[in-house]
Formats: C-alpha cells, sequence, structure tokens
C-alpha cells in the first residue's frame, strides 16, 4: 500500500502518524511547497516579538525525525502540479530543481492550507 500525503504541518503530519498506526508496512510519501513540515504557529508573534529568539525552537520536527519515527519519506519544496485520481497519479515539481516527476499512489490524502475569501459584497 502506497499512502501519498500533500501537505504537512498540523493536518498532513497528523494523517501520517494515523496512517503509519493503521499500516505498519505501508509505504508513506509526503510532499509540501514549504521548507518547514511542522512549526508552532501560535509561537510565531513571539518570534517577530523577540521573545523567542531562535527560530528552531519553532521548528520542532523535520524530515528526518519523520523518517526516523515513522519511517516516512517526507519532500519539502515539492509542489503537486495535476492530480490523476483514475490514475491514480500525482504530477509533482520539484521546485529546488524544477524537475517535474509523476507518483503513484494506492490512497491519497490532501491537507493543504486554505485562505480566506471575502465575498463580492458592496461595501465589504
Amino acid at each position: 500500500m502506497k499512502i501519498v500525503i500533500i501537505g504537512a504541518v498540523a493536518g498532513g503530519t497528523s494523517a501520517t502518524a494515523k496512517a503509519r498506526r493503521n499500516d505498519e508496512e505501508a509505504e508513506i510519501i509526503i510532499f509540501d511547497k514549504d521548507k518547514d513540515i511542522s512549526y508552532s504557529g501560535c509561537g510565531l508573534p513571539y518570534y517577530i516579538g523577540n521573545k523567542v529568539k531562535d527560530r528552531s525552537e519553532l521548528v520542532p520536527r523535520d524530515t528526518a525525525f519523520f523518517k526516523k519515527k515513522y519511517n516516512v519519506d517526507v519532500f519539502i519544496e515539492h509542489e503537486i502540479l495535476g492530480i490523476d485520481v483514475e490514475g491514480k497519479t500525482l504530477t509533482v515539481k520539484n521546485l529546488k530543481t524544477e524537475e517535474v516527476f509523476n507518483q503513484g499512489f494506492d490512497k491519497l490524502v490532501i491537507s493543504t492550507d486554505a485562505r480566506s475569501v471575502i465575498p463580492n459584497i458592496v461595501g465589504i
């Protein structure tokens, strides 16, 4: 079983841990567009306000942590360009090298970020 998770941080990494608990033998891969896969978002104001001096205090887990603890391959700075649901294939772009490749999957979890939507209402 190959499980691919798009997006990391809280949702993607939680899905990863649960997937590993459910299937010790599964091949699990995470793709994330950012450089950090786990960080303390609620601590950012303290970092900006210089209460937290070292950025590493807000980024407690990296790709090596997930490989060691959960046997998960994490690819940071990789963007998903397309999803072929029927073919169970992703089109992935490595943002460092510009290489584009396909990645197959059996199960797919999409845990991407969200953005606020401002409706087109007069006077808003």
